[in-house]
């Protein structure tokens, strides 16, 4: 079957079973991260003893990324280890032929990127097979995302799956790269987003230019109240919401009018440009 999920065996390890774990202030807090601050997060699901960093909020997840820490993967049956968990926790029904290739690829990938920080994947790449995507896609150029963007991006999501198993730096922060399944994870949460949401863009367009200013600037001038309309009337789309309803709408249209994709076509092109050989 052809189904745009499908194409992404891996993209879609990390969120599919995100609403079954009666988590939703959590799966909430991963799409819109200002919504709601980790530590309400961990009341709302019972976990309010963990500590604030470096702890996965669900318990299954804390137990795969024990397994991920580089320290504990010395082996290559050690990263299989961690990849099969990965696997099983959030692709378990798949039985797509292909899948094992692809996960046998990855093990050796996330093994060697483990050991060597050569190997890791650099962010610019990540973002570069982003906006490819979005450029066979047909997507609209606000899809499009920079690589301060995808940092950012990374630092608000992929911190509360798998803290540990993050790449970074000697000095304990944020690596400007990635291990392959920590890529993928942020291809698969792209798309699931429809690129990076409009608050982080906005945050990092704030570090690089002084957009306050011309806020306050903004703010300063009187304006008018807009006029009561009594009456029921629909919710009025937020930003998000249109652009997410845009963005399906020109994937679904992309995919429809190409049958002759392929599962294992389009995931060895990912898997190329990534560097998992």
């Amino acid at each position: 079957m052809r189904t745009h999920w499908r194409i992404f065996p891996f993209l879609g390890l990390f969120l599919v079973g995100m609403i079954c774990l009666a988590a939703v202030p959590y799966f909430h807090h991963l799409v819109y991260p200002d919504s709601l601050p980790r530590s309400a997060v961990r009341r709302a699901i019972g976990y309010a003893a963990i500590p604030e960093d470096r702890q996965a909020v669900i318990p299954l997840d804390r137990q795969i990324d024990e397994l991920g820490v580089p320290d504990h993967i010395r082996t290559e049956a050690d990263a299989r280890a961690y990849v099969e968990a990965l696997v099983k926790r959030w692709w378990g029904n798949e039985t797509n032929p292909s899948l094992a290739e692809f996960e046998e690829r990855l093990t050796q990938a996330e093994y060697a990127a483990v050991r060597d920080p050569k190997k890791l994947i650099p962010e610019s790449q990540v973002a570069k097979t982003f906006n490819r995507l979005m450029d066979e896609w047909g997507m609209p150029l606000w899809t499009r995302i920079s690589v301060p963007e995808l940092h950012a991006f990374k630092i608000s999501y992929t911190l509360t799956v798998y803290p540990r198993s993050v790449a970074r730096l000697p000095d304990e922060s944020i690596a400007p790269s990635c291990r392959p399944t920590e890529a993928l994870l942020l291809l698969h949460l792209l798309d699931s987003n429809g690129g990076v949401p409009l608050q982080i863009r906005e945050r990092v367009r704030e570090t690089r230019f002084p957009w306050n200013l011309l806020k306050r600037l903004r703010w300063s001038r009187p304006t008018l109240e807009p006029p009561v309309e009594y009456g029921l009337h629909p919710e009025p789309l937020t930003p998000e919401s249109r652009q997410r309803g845009e963005y399906i709408i020109c994937q679904r249209r992309y995919f429809a009018s190409h049958p002759e994709i392929t599962f294992d076509r389009e995931v060895s092109e990912i898997f190329s440009e990534l560097g998992i050989h």
